[in-house]
């Protein structure tokens, strides 16, 4: 073995990106040690267990399999030797007011759906679909540059890619020129689930997430969304990776522009010849002065709600309650951060596509609904009680159901106050920074911060995108810039 290839690294955090980066380097003969300061890998994307009851804390769903994959691969695994993948149909039930309906992962189906409650509407999703797939053709190799400095924008692949970026136009305003009804621009544009936002800020490109679930589809994992994770821990184990649980990294020893050691909560210093940091980007800089970092928009936060029911309900996969109004509620999350009345609610009911997450005849229900992030005055600790049943309460009257209550077995909750002090996330804004133009390339934070020559960042809101896919991604693109610092011979 070449003698670079037995240099340590050091990787903090043991999510989805720490360990898609552990994967990579593992398989080229790096000595890997990842530290985690809980006793569990995943992170965001961990199992939480109550009793018989199984859930996923974070991600309801996959989609763009291709880059999950594709990551097995360069590791020369199968993933599907790993983690077997049940396709999610519907994709979710949509349920306004006046209408309810399902959209599917089936081209032809979604269309018929159309076609049944908007008719006339079928040849805009025809639109849509063909002008996104070319859009996502420009976009998705602009996921490969890091955009430190000007010169990346400058680049060919970016120039092509400008006309469909669509600059100026919001995700809304892109959806009217497609669809008529505000239900259909509506059930396209549930990027508050995504990217924390409200769809009439988004930038138009993000256009291409809604597709991707259209296009690619959108899967579950049996088990949970935490069997990709798991997957993940056993290639690097399986290249004798090692991991470190309840093990927090707390400090770094500096020596000029190099760290020379990481220190725990234990007082234990580790050494190796690079750290990988997969922490919460912003978070892990909030104990430094920096009030650049407190101008910044961040994303909204969401008050999660995890129940144990002992009774199945007549529910999808996924189903989105709307409020009346949809731009008040986005208004009311995003920029004047107070709470509304009427609620948009995502319920996640895995159990209707994986019976292995509840038992028989049994539910395991996840609710979530954005919410404003800590930088509001809202004192969780007074509200969560009274927003609890305004849930529950929402739910029993718009879906027509019995009392929740009644059922509950198990019981968990997240509050954004608990994003931030447990699971450390700046401001519980659990989609990071905001995805605005302004905090994109070279203006993001992470392209302002003293340079470290062996640190590599690959937390959480180091890069765009919060979704499973693009964590991968941001890490493939870091473990690249690494290689290329480590072998510039060979690029």
């Amino acid at each position: 073995m070449n003698l670079e290839m037995t240099k340590k690294i050091a990787i903090i955090g043991a999510g989805p990106g720490g360990l898609a980066a552990g994967m990579l380097l593992s398989q080229l003969g790096y000595e890997i040690n990842i530290y985690e300061k809980n006793d569990r890998i995943g992170g965001r994307t961990a199992l939480h267990k109550m009793g018989k009851y199984s859930f996923d804390i974070g991600p309801s769903a996959l989609t763009m399999t291709h880059v999950l994959t594709s990551l097995f691969m360069d590791c020369k695994r199968d993933i599907l030797d790993y983690v077997s993948l049940l396709p999610i149909n519907p994709i979710h039930t949509l349920y306004f007011q006046e209408v309810t309906f399902p959209l599917y992962s089936d081209y032809a189906a979604t269309k018929a759906v159309i076609k049944t409650y908007f008719p006339g509407e079928e040849e805009g999703f025809d639109r849509f679909m063909r002008e996104n797939t070319k859009k996502m053709l420009y976009i998705s190799p602009l996921n490969q540059f890091n955009y430190s400095s000007l010169f990346d924008f400058f680049r060919p692949t970016t120039l092509r890619a400008i006309p469909s970026l669509t600059l100026g136009r919001s995700l809304m305003d892109d959806l009217a020129r497609y669809f008529n009804s505000k239900y259909l621009r509506l059930a396209f544009s549930l990027q508050m689930r995504y990217l924390g936002m409200s769809p009439w800020d988004i930038p138009a490109a993000y256009s291409i997430v809604p597709f991707s679930e259209f296009y690619y589809g959108t899967f579950h994992p049996i088990g949970g969304q935490n069997k990709i994770v798991e997957a993940m821990q056993q290639v690097i184990t399986e290249n004798k990776g090692k991991f470190f649980f309840n093990s927090e990294v707390t400090d770094f020893e500096l020596e000029g522009n190099e760290i020379k050691g990481a220190r725990l909560a234990s007082g234990q210093v580790i050494e190796a010849d690079y750290y990988f940091t997969n922490l919460d980007f912003m978070y892990s800089l909030g104990n430094k002065p920096n009030n650049h970092l407190e101008k910044k928009e961040y994303s909204s936060s969401a008050f999660m709600l995890y129940l144990g029911l002992s009774t199945v309900l007549p529910l999808s996969h996924q189903s989105i309650v709307f409020p009346d109004n949809y731009r008040e509620f986005s208004d009311n999350t995003i920029h004047k951060k107070i709470l509304s009345k009427d609620l948009a609610i995502h319920i996640t009911n895995p159990s209707a596509t994986d019976n292995t997450m509840a038992p028989i005849n049994h539910s395991s229900i996840r609710i979530m609904v954005s919410v404003p992030n800590n930088t509001s005055a809202i004192d969780w600790d007074k509200e969560t009680k009274e927003f609890r049943q305004l849930i529950l309460d929402t739910v029993k009257e718009r879906l027509d159901f019995p009392d929740l209550d009644d059922y509950i077995e198990e019981e968990y909750i997240i509050t954004p106050k608990d994003w931030e002090e447990k699971y450390h996330v700046k401001y519980g804004a659990v989609f990071g920074l905001q995805h605005l133009t302004r905090q994109h390339g070279f203006l993001h934070p992470s392209k302002k911060l003293p340079k470290y020559k062996n640190l590599f960042v690959i937390g959480a809101g180091a890069l765009s995108g919060s979704s499973l896919p693009f964590i991968i991604e941001n890490a493939q693109i870091t473990t690249r810039k690494f290689l290329q610092k480590e072998n510039p011979s060979n690029q």
